[in-house]
Formats: C-alpha cells, sequence, structure tokens
C-alpha cells in the first residue's frame, strides 16, 4: 500500500526553511530469532545548532512501518516522514559488485577475441580449399599444344608444392581451430562461474524507504541515529554433529552449528550478530477463564450444541520455570540464558548475502562422558543399537534440531532428529546398529478360537522365545524390551509369566511393556521365555 506518514501536516510548509542533511546508513546489527530478525542500521552526522531536516538514504522497504523505532539522543524531533510512492533511488553498486561486472566484461572481451582467431583460422582453411580446387582444374585442364617434357616437369612441380602448401595450410588452419575451441569452452566455464558470483551479489532489491527527520538541536552536535525495524524472511537453526568415541573411557563430542538464511533483499556486511531463541510472535499471556453455563436441551439439539462448544473451548498452557540470567563466554561468542531464552552473540563482525548464501557459524564443541550400552525391542529388531547416555553438565541448552548427524570415532553411522536437552537432564542418543549382537523372536506356541483380527473363543495362550547371541569380541550391557497385553475391563483377565524375570515392569509408566538388563560376554548366548494368556466370558469377542 502506498503511503505518506507524517506527524502533522502543517510541519511541512515549515520544513522548506530548514537546513537539510542527507546521511548513508547501514545494517550494523542484527537480533536473528527462529523466525524474524530485528534489524538494526546506523548513521551518524555533525549537525550545527537549530533546526534541521535529516534524510537517511539506504533504508529498504518496511513491511510494517508501525514498528520502525528511530532514536536519535540529543535531539529534539518536531516531524518523521516517511514516503514509499517516490522512493530515494539508491546506487546500488558496490565495491564487490563492481569487481564481480569487471570480470564477466573482462571473460567476455576473451571470448569474443578467440572467436575473431576461430574465424580468422576458418577463412585461411577456405582460402586454401579453394586453392586446391583451382589446382585441381588445372591439373585436368586440357592444353590446345602439348608442352615439352621440361614445361610439364616444372608445371607438375609447382601443381604438387602449391597443393601440399594448400593442405598444410588446411591441416594447421583445422588444428588451431580445435585448440581455439578448447580454450573457448574453458573460457564459457569461467564466464558461467563469473556470472554466477555477480548473480550472488546482485541480490539486493532496489527498491527504498524515504525516511526524513525534522529535528531541533540545542547547540552544535554529532549524533549518532539509529533505526530498528523486523524483517521475517530470516531464519536460524542448530545444526549438530555428535561424535562417539568409543575405547575403555567413551565420550560424546558435540560440534555446533548456527544455520542461518535472509532473504531480506539487502546484504549484511560485517554486522554484530546475536542469535536467540527467544520467540517474539508467541503469546504474551496465560489464558483467561470464563464461566462456564450448563443447561439441559432436547436430544436433537445436542450435536449442533456440542459443536459451538468446541469452537469456544481453549485449553491453558502451563508456565514454565525460567531461569535467571547468566552469562558465558565461550570462545568466540558468549552465551547470555535468561528469562527470555538463549541469546549468542557472535564477538566478530559477520557478513551474510541476502538470498544467496546459507551460512553455518560455529560454537565451541563440548564433549560429555557417555555410558555405552545396547538394546533393541525383538518384536522388530533384528540387531541390538548402541545406545550412549549423557548428562548435560555444560549450563547450556542444547536446542532442538533436524538436521544431527552421529558418528562412531569418526565414521559417519546415519542422521536423525535431535530433540534437544536441557541443563543437568539425561539424555539417550543412539549410534546405528551392533552387527554382532543378534536378536530373534519366535512364537512357539499359540492357540485360539478363531482367525483373524477378531477371536470369538474365550480364551487365548501364547509363547514367545527370544534369543540373543553375542558375536562380537567384547561385552555387552543390553537391554531387551517386549511387551504383553493389559486390559482396563475386569472381565478381560490377563495373565503372563517370563523366565528370567523382567529387570523391569511398565518401563516408562506404559502398562505391559517389559525390560531385561542382560550382561552379555563375548560368544554368549540368553534365551528370554514369555507366556500370555488371556480369558474372557463366553459371548464376547477379543478386540
Amino acid at each position: 500500500m502506498r503511503f505518506v506518514l507524517s506527524l502533522s501536516a502543517m510541519l511541512m510548509a515549515s520544513a522548506a526553511s530548514a537546513d537539510t542533511f542527507t546521511v548513508a546508513s547501514r545494517v550494523s546489527a542484527v537480533t536473528v530469532y527462529p523466525s524474524e530478525a530485528l534489524i538494526t542500521r546506523k548513521a551518524e552526522l555533525d549537525l550545527p545548532a537549530g533546526r534541521h531536516r535529516i534524510v537517511v538514504r539506504g533504508l529498504p522497504y518496511v513491511d510494517l512501518v508501525s514498528m520502525l523505532q528511530v532514536n536519535h539522543p540529543g535531539l529534539e524531533r518536531v516531524g518523521l516522514f516517511l514516503r514509499e510512492d517516490f522512493p530515494v533511488l539508491e546506487d546500488p553498486d558496490t565495491p564487490e559488485r563492481a569487481a564481480a561486472e569487471a570480470r564477466v566484461n573482462e571473460i567476455e572481451a576473451e571470448i569474443a577475441a578467440v572467436r575473431r582467431a576461430v574465424a580468422e583460422a576458418r577463412l585461411d582453411a577456405e582460402g586454401a580449399e579453394a586453392v586446391v580446387g583451382f589446382l585441381e582444374q588445372i591439373g585436368r585442364a586440357k592444353a590446345t599444344v602439348l608442352p615439352t617434357a621440361e614445361q610439364l616437369q616444372d608445371l607438375v612441380d609447382t601443381l604438387a608444392a602449391q597443393t601440399a602448401a594448400a593442405h598444410e595450410t588446411i591441416l594447421r588452419s583445422e588444428a588451431e581451430s580445435a585448440e581455439i575451441q578448447r580454450q573457448l569452452q574453458d573460457l564459457e566455464v569461467r564466464r558461467a562461474a563469473a556470472q554466477a558470483e555477480l548473480d550472488a551479489v546482485s541480490q539486493q532489491k532496489e527498491e527504498r524507504l524515504y525516511l526524513a527527520l525534522d529535528v531541533v538541536a540545542a547547540s552544535d552536535i554529532s549524533v549518532p541515529i539509529t533505526i530498528s525495524y523486523p524483517a521475517y524472511d530470516v531464519s536460524w537453526s542448530p545444526s549438530y554433529e555428535f561424535d562417539l568415541k568409543t575405547g575403555s573411557d567413551p565420550d560424546i563430542t558435540v560440534r555446533r552449528d548456527i544455520r542461518i538464511t535472509q532473504d531480506t533483499g539487502e546484504d549484511w556486511t560485517e554486522v554484530d550478530l546475536r542469535v536467540s531463541t527467544s520467540t517474539p510472535g508467541q503469546r504474551t499471556t496465560g489464558t483467561r477463564l470464563y464461566p462456564e453455563l450448563r443447561r439441559i436441551e432436547d436430544p436433537e439439539q445436542l450435536q449442533k450444541s456440542d459443536q459451538d462448544q468446541r469452537l469456544f473451548n481453549t485449553r491453558a498452557e502451563p508456565l514454565n520455570d525460567v531461569a535467571l540470567m547468566v552469562e558465558e563466554d565461550v570462545g568466540r561468542v558468549a552465551v547470555a540464558v535468561g528469562e527470555a531464552g538463549v541469546t549468542y552473540h557472535f564477538g566478530e563482525p559477520v557478513s551474510i548475502r541476502s538470498t544467496s548464501e546459507l551460512v553455518f557459524l560455529s560454537l565451541s564443541p563440548v564433549t560429555f562422558p557417555a555410558e555405552v550400552s545396547a538394546m533393541a525391542a525383538p518384536m522388530w529388531d533384528r540387531t541390538a543399537y548402541r545406545v550412549a547416555k549423557i548428562t548435560n553438565d555444560t549450563g547450556q541448552e542444547l536446542l532442538p534440531s533436524d538436521g544431527a548427524a552421529f558418528f562412531i570415532d569418526g565414521e559417519l553411522v546415519g542422521r536423525q532428529r535431535f530433540d534437544g536437552l536441557i541443563a543437568e537432564a539425561e539424555a539417550e542418543l543412539g549410534f546405528g546398529p551392533i552387527d554382532g549382537l543378534r536378536i530373534s523372536r519366535a512364537v512357539l506356541d499359540q492357540s485360539e478360537g478363531g482367525r483373524g483380527v477378531i477371536s470369538r473363543s474365550n480364551q487365548r495362550n501364547a509363547t514367545a522365545e527370544i534369543e540373543v547371541e553375542n558375536l562380537t569380541q567384547e561385552a555387552w550391557a543390553l537391554r531387551i524390551t517386549d511387551r504383553v497385553p493389559y486390559s482396563e475391563q475386569e472381565d478381560l483377565q490377563v495373565t503372563w509369566s517370563a523366565s528370567p524375570t523382567p529387570t523391569e515392569v511398565n518401563v516408562d509408566k506404559q502398562r505391559g511393556i517389559l525390560a531385561w538388563d542382560l550382561d552379555l560376554q563375548p560368544g554368549s548366548t540368553r534365551v528370554i521365555t514369555l507366556n500370555t494368556r488371556l480369558d474372557w466370558p463366553e459371548g464376547k469377542v477379543l478386540r
């Protein structure tokens, strides 16, 4: 929407008599949130005492001008003017872009020169071919007077020499043309690379926002102007590599990166960068409860009433305990943990191009002691899987990530989502299958009255046998999980027995989930037998 904003229309007339100062602004600081960013621009100029108009150049179009914040300490603001219908056009050229354009132009000039050389070689070959054709016509011509033997010999020698020279010219021209064609192909590749580089530095949008300030300076002053506004084509996410070092004292080193993309239409050059886990777009207040009115209705009105009620039902979300602000300097990045979230402040300036770059900024790695074991669910797994248990004792939260890579002694074993790990919490991380730990599960005996999904007898018995074999050269602590049915009806009775007895029943408060913790020596085999029985009254069906 086109707009012209001002604090007062009458200020326009009085501004005409004020001195106008024009100052360029640049992005100086950026705070990136998970789905947006707060961009801060900076400009600085010297003003004499009195009333002036300041025109700030370089400001891109801002979607939500109501969220634009302009600060100018030491000046009294009289009016703020924004105009987008006749924007001030900025020169998009930068030294980087000019250099990229120069490389493209230089290569295109080389290509033109090579093509001229190809054409010249082709002309030489065509001229030599014409000479050969002419000489052949002379050789086939019928003379009215027979030449002497000496004249004939001279003619033959001349034709042979000229023909040989022409053929040599043709061969040389063809060889030169082939070599030039190879040079041309190399130049085309170089031009494509140079053009790609030019395109990468040419993603900035040329549309700009006109911003003018009418201010009063009480005395001569050097004033910094800061302009802050939100941008929504920006995002960041964590990226992790978990590397498990095996041996007598296993540990996990976590290499951490922050992945940032921005499509704001403006390159960020040497900016002060912060990355925050805070979500400014989230709800800022708790849920308000309203009185609940109950009434009775006719049955035919019940369905409509239920649908209407669901439109107004809301569920309160619990408020989590928040931590006090804690700041820690970790290498080149300062980490601040506060009530709003975690903020990473990079100590060195950062540059990120708009649209064309995906940037990975590294945080210092962290290392955790690990307890390595194996686990398997024989109902689905045919091998056991390596699991490493860690405690996050760094004081920092490891945020969730969709792109975590897992290594064992530097070798990649897989990628999967990482759900995150708060400070002082424990987690079990999977590091792929252990091929030498073989798992099998077989149903040895099963009796039931019917077939298919529904059983029509009033009893079902089943016996399952789980066999675990350690074919590796090391001992393993292995957790086997399996399950038995459970019932919430008194008429459906579930009984079971297992040998050996499970180490844990109802694992993680999940009814019917059993676990056995086994110590497997190299070459050993263990067998688990699980019996289940279900009983229910006649006339009922089991589902």
